[in-house]
């Protein structure tokens, strides 16, 4: 019996060994530490943004000027939602899709010249700060994970 498990113990072995083998080589964009710290930064800046948007909005009785946040929630929310599709692709193994990060850009560009509007000044700086701060952590991103 003994004999037995060591010769299906070893081949069960051999057939881990020839899948593990088998497994793509190429890296699976999970990036070093720096990438990941970059990833960590953005969505939490983002989340910061949103919240200081939704306290902004509250706050400002002027139209246009609550139109142009409520524009940059839109388009901080288009970001995340772009965030979520590169994420989703990168924990299932497959490439970051362009196009999602390109909406990432497009929108926190968007962004950022909607909230370049100085009518809320104190809250509009913080989100402008928290904006940059974003902005900063995607181009780390996009620099250190290749």
């Amino acid at each position: 019996m003994y004999q037995i498990l060591k010769i299906v113990f070893f081949y069960a072995a051999v057939v881990g060994a020839i899948l593990v083998g088998a497994a793509p080589l190429r890296s699976r964009q999970i990036g070093d530490l720096q990438c990941n710290i970059d990833r960590l930064e953005i969505v939490g800046d983002l989340g910061g943004l949103q919240n200081t948007l939704a306290t902004l909005s509250k706050e400002v009785t002027d139209p246009t000027t609550s139109t142009a946040i409520q524009s940059a929630i839109s388009d901080v929310t288009g970001a995340q939602g772009a965030i979520g599709v590169i994420a989703k692709a990168l924990l299932t193994g497959q490439d970051a899709p362009a196009d999602a990060r390109d909406q990432v850009a497009g929108n926190l560009t968007s962004a950022q010249n909607t909230l370049s509007d100085s009518a809320a000044a104190s809250e509009l700086q913080k989100a402008q700060t928290q904006l940059t701060n974003s902005i900063t952590a995607g181009d780390g991103v996009v620099s250190n994970c290749n």
